[in-house]
């Protein structure tokens, strides 16, 4: 019984050790991050406002946000246009649609694509 009883103490005494050793070194880890992060760059503000404070920095990175939102959405209309022109062509290849059918498909996706362009260009002038 009594190598139990000193197989636990000292394992207790192992663990206050290592728990001490632990908190000291947490402790001067914290008290020397001053020092490590004296010379980060500066954070870039964003490119539609910012700098006047927290809110406005915020604002101006919620703004860059909704115009990179957007530059997805025609991106995504783009290849939708691509799509339905390519699928079209091939029909026509193959004899199951008209010439007059692919033509329409373009013009129509060009007109689509300059329209989202548009007003995605006067949303960002807006939100600016």
């Amino acid at each position: 019984m009594s190598n139990i009883a000193s197989l636990v103490s000292l394992t207790r005494s192992g663990v206050r050790k290592s728990w001490a050793r632990t908190t000291t070194l947490i402790t001067l880890s914290a008290l020397s991050v001053g020092n490590a992060m004296a010379d980060l760059p500066t954070v870039e503000q964003p490119t539609s406002g910012g700098g006047g404070g927290l809110m406005d920095t915020i604002k101006g990175y919620f703004q860059d946000g909704i115009t990179l939102i957007g530059l997805v959405i025609a991106a995504v209309c783009f290849l939708k246009v691509a799509e339905a022109a390519i699928t079209t062509f091939s029909e026509v290849r193959e004899g199951r649609a008209t010439w007059g059918k692919f033509g329409g498909i373009v013009i129509v996706g060009i007109v689509l694509l300059v329209m989202v362009i548009w007003l995605l260009g006067k949303s960002a002038e807006i939100v600016t």
